[in-house]
């Protein structure tokens, strides 16, 4: 399904590159929230299909690129993996000044600025746009 119908070898094995993804991907979890990493994924998605049929100037590649540049500027830190039997698997990230994620934060007893009321109202506002779409008929509830 090729747009010439030729086929070109390509580098099936490349351990350094797996590793440099698997870090990459740890970091981008640290930094990106749910919406920029969907965005993300599909916005590379896009470029490798783009890239594959040849399309590497293409207006929606170059802006896709940009966007995902965009996206990326903050992932910066040190990754630790760990080596075994052929995988690679996490150990630890530091140096990451942009993480989102906050140790302090990450559990309601812990935290001083959460508390089971924060999460009543942040589930009552959540649940507006669920509630118009079911007066509107378009959900059922």
């Amino acid at each position: 399904n090729r747009i010439l119908g030729t086929k070109s070898r390509g580098v099936y094995e490349a351990p350094g590159m797996e590793l440099l993804a698997k870090a990459l991907q740890c970091v981008y979890q640290a930094v990106l929230d749910r919406r920029s990493t969907a965005l993300f994924h599909h916005l590379s998605r896009h470029v490798a299909d783009q890239i594959y049929d040849g399309r590497y100037f293409d207006p929606s590649t170059r802006t896709a690129i940009n966007a995902i540049w965009d996206l990326a500027v903050k992932a910066t830190g040190t990754v630790k993996l760990g080596l075994y039997k052929g995988h690679a698997h996490f150990l630890a990230l530091t140096n990451c000044p942009h993480s989102i994620y906050f140790e302090e934060d990450s559990s309601m007893e812990a935290s001083s600025g959460l508390n089971p009321v924060s999460s009543q109202g942040y589930l009552e506002v959540s649940s507006v746009e669920a509630k118009a779409l079911a007066k509107a008929g378009q959900i059922s509830t």
